[in-house]
């Protein structure tokens, strides 16, 4: 794994988290940066953190790679990669383990994406279809079991999407992230230099021909998917925005901010809370591994700051 859990895109002023986690530390060098610039941040629908107002870019970069919010090399190789933020949180939401850092990791390594287009997205699905619901150009969606016949430990299988569409192919939890890099490689090598990977169908099927020749694929099981799904069996009703209960026995607070937006001081306690947070493309924030206690102080303090819990709110996305 990188040493980074950011990189900067075509755009300076903007971030990538691999998945959309984000560690404590991360929201504290996030909250220094945009401190010392007078800035804020902004979360985007594209599951970006972009921090506003900087004046002098070539600064800006510098002090970004100085917080190790972004890598000195290849980072023009990175795109966005969302992953479900419940992931393995709840029952039936598979754990996706490292998966989107694992991705990351492949992409800084291959010269041959550099062709896709800078908004290229990948996406992680735990089943759910919370992923899947933004259409990602690649991805790779949990399989929900034959509950007469559980899988066992390990045995995740994953469909493989291509811009929202089901190939019929699956490949497993150990190769998913290889498949996806030489996939969007393949896209990379069809793309026209000069203008990036752009949609279109013959393109759609000159990849699914790729994936359904590579020797780590097979072709998924006929019938109900899952992936069309907008939610599973879990042991709690999901809201969009508040609190949640774990299947750990801990908390997860899912909150939004007005416009996306996020001031320094925001993010300087939201690392001080020290536990591991995601943002989602729908700009939801969540912080997870917290105890019933914790999770009550951590609303009593951020609500008047600016974070929403209540899922009523005008800003609260809705379902899908």
């Amino acid at each position: 794994m990188t040493d980074s859990h950011s990189h900067a895109a075509a755009d300076p002023l903007s971030l990538r988290f691999p998945g959309g986690r984000l560690r404590p530390e991360d929201w504290t060098a996030l909250a220094q940066v945009a401190g010392e610039n007078g800035s804020e941040l902004r979360l985007s629908l594209s599951g970006t953190v972009q921090i506003l107002g900087v004046q002098d870019v070539a600064s800006h970069r510098e002090q970004v790679f100085a917080a190790g919010l972004a890598p000195g090399t290849a980072h023009h190789r990175v795109r966005s990669i969302l992953s479900s933020p419940l992931a393995g949180r709840l029952a039936g939401r598979h754990d996706l383990g490292d998966l989107p850092h694992r991705l990351e990791d492949l992409l800084l390594g291959r010269a041959d994406v550099e062709a896709l287009r800078s908004d290229f997205v990948f996406g992680f699905d735990d089943g759910s279809g919370d992923v899947l619901a933004h259409r990602p150009d690649l991805a790779a969606v949990a399989e929900v079991p034959d509950q007469s016949s559980p899988q066992r430990s390990g045995a995740l299988h994953l469909r493989l999407h291509v811009r929202g569409r089901d190939t019929g192919l699956r490949t497993s939890m150990a190769d998913v992230a290889t498949v996806l890099v030489e996939a969007a490689a393949a896209l990379g090598a069809s793309a026209d230099r000069s203008d990036g990977v752009a949609g279109g169908g013959g393109v759609d099927d000159d990849v699914v021909v790729v994936l359904s020749n590579h020797p780590r694929t097979s072709p998924a099981p006929t019938g109900d998917s899952g992936t069309d799904r907008s939610d599973i069996p879990t042991s709690v009703e999901v809201p969009t925005v508040g609190w949640v209960d774990t299947t750990d026995g801990l908390v997860t607070l899912l909150a939004v901010v007005a416009d996306g937006v996020v001031p320094a001081r925001l993010a300087e306690f939201l690392g001080a809370i020290e536990r591991p947070s995601t943002i989602s493309a729908d700009r939801v924030i969540g912080v997870h591994g917290l105890t019933e206690g914790m999770a009550e102080q951590v609303v009593r303090v951020l609500a008047p700051m600016g974070m929403i819990f209540d899922a009523t709110s005008t800003w609260a996305p809705t379902r899908r």
